[in-house]
């Protein structure tokens, strides 16, 4: 569908510009709280500087520019170099740690302007990049009628075995391919893009397509007749990537303890990532602007991590390559994802552990909410994404993430209708406000444990 242009100068030029009006290489002052200055004054030194369009400007560039980036796939490698080049501009030492993953499956429907749509290709269905064209029809009822030679949109059924059913009657029917329609979840959420799991082999291309590609192609079929092309592609050999930037504590021994903000750079198939988690990526990149300027007791770590939505595997490889020392220096891990989300059902920032316990993470930003007056910022407990692996090795690790909670126990939550759909954009799916006030909460959080004496340290 059609999506409104915005203006929006040029990250280079942004950085550029930051760097200048906020000299990021040129406040290089130490944080501790030796000069007897509060907490509260010294969280105005990052809120003072930290500015969602900055941000933001980074989700676009993610987002549109890139746009989705599953896990292994070239995309995700142009994102890592986007985070890469930016951190490099900022004075960090950046290095690049890769991975491997599993192959990835991809169907591609494009239209006659040129638009393309990004979906789950079904294995054992036609995997070729020679197009099958054709027009859509939406079978409804399982009539099949003037199936044959066409491209058969049907909405799935909600069954593994079902769905492999109605594939079987649109073959049998001769159609020329198949999109199986994804559902609506359980919390009202529109489902994502699949790879539809079959058992028989077909000779026609057989796609798992978003809920909302299924209606977006109903409301152009009433304008008249639509045809696509229909290619699919087997990526094998992969390999995801993590990228780590360091800035030293400004004097480093063996008792020097390690302070990491990470978040996720790749977004399902289908779907732009611009919540989930461009917003967590740009979060951290202007954290990162700003961190440089200052002299710091610990070792900072900003870490944009591969293929979480495979599995967490970005995360999972990054902490099993660390040895026991390792592991032990690290004080925190500050975890953003989908900080930004204009839903109206997620009311609040939660910072959440995989077992509810608190830990110095949860307990500096519940801080730093309380002496910034902001009361978006709330205890939880939650796993699904990077914090996990990193406590499960024992090390405080928290997620941050934009929610509504209706019930404990039972878990009853609400994000986003657009989560992991081609609607995750800036324009339907961004606030400017939730991520300033991501950045405010989260970046005083960080600051108050970063600035602070730890035991064991000199």
């Amino acid at each position: 569908m059609s999506r409104k242009k915005q203006k929006s100068a040029s990250i280079l030029a942004a950085a550029l510009a930051a760097s200048l009006a906020f000299g990021t290489v040129g406040y290089a002052a130490p944080l501790n709280t030796e000069n007897g200055n509060s907490s509260h004054s010294q969280d105005q030194k990052i809120i003072a500087r930290v500015n969602a369009e900055r941000a933001i400007d980074h989700v676009r560039y993610l987002s549109e520019k890139i746009g989705t980036r599953p896990g292994g796939i070239e995309n995700e490698k142009k994102s890592a170099q986007y985070i890469a080049n930016t951190l490099k501009s900022y004075g960090y030492d950046v290095e690049f740690q890769y991975f491997p993953v599993a192959d990835q499956y991809i169907g591609s429907a494009a239209f006659g302007d040129g638009t393309v749509w990004e979906m789950g290709a079904a294995p054992n269905g036609a995997i070729s990049e020679a197009p099958v064209h054709a027009q859509v029809v939406y079978v409804e009822n399982e009539n099949f009628q003037g199936a044959e030679g066409k491209i058969v949109l049907l909405a799935r059924a909600d069954t593994t075995a079902g769905y492999r059913e109605q594939v079987d009657k649109a073959v049998e029917a001769g159609a020329a391919g198949v999109i199986l329609q994804s559902l609506v979840g359980s919390r009202g959420n529109y489902g994502q893009t699949f790879n539809p799991n079959l058992t028989a082999k077909y000779d026609i291309p057989i796609f798992g397509a978003s809920y909302i590609h299924g209606e977006w192609l109903k409301e152009q079929m009433e304008q008249g007749a639509v045809e696509l092309s229909l290619t699919a592609k087997h990526y094998n050999d992969l390999k995801s990537v993590n990228v780590i930037a360091t800035k030293e504590a400004k004097s480093k021994d063996k008792d020097t303890k390690e302070v990491i903000l990470g978040a996720h750079h790749d977004s399902v198939v289908g779907a732009p990532g611009a919540n989930d988690n461009a917003s967590g990526v740009g979060l951290m990149l202007e954290l990162a602007r700003v961190y440089k300027g200052y002299n710091t007791d610990k070792t900072l770590k900003f870490i944009a991590f591969g293929s979480e939505e495979r599995g967490l595997l970005g995360a999972r490889y990054y902490v099993d390559q660390l040895t026991e020392t390792q592991k032990d220096q690290i004080e925190a891990v500050f975890v953003p994802d989908m900080v930004a989300t204009n839903y109206d059902k997620a009311t609040n920032l939660y910072a959440m552990t995989p077992d509810g316990s608190q830990n110095i993470v949860t307990s500096s930003t519940g801080e730093a909410g309380a002496r910034l007056g902001n009361s978006d910022i709330l205890p939880g407990k939650f796993g699904s994404s990077d914090h996990v692996p990193f406590h499960n090795a024992g090390i405080p690790a928290a997620l941050f993430i934009w929610m509504g909670i209706d019930s404990w126990d039972p878990l009853v939550y609400h994000i986003e209708k657009v989560y992991h759909t081609p609607q995750d954009t800036i324009e339907d799916n961004i606030s400017e406000e939730r991520m300033q006030s991501a950045l405010d909460i989260i970046g005083s959080g960080l600051f108050d444990v970063v600035r602070k004496k730890t035991k064991g340290n000199n």
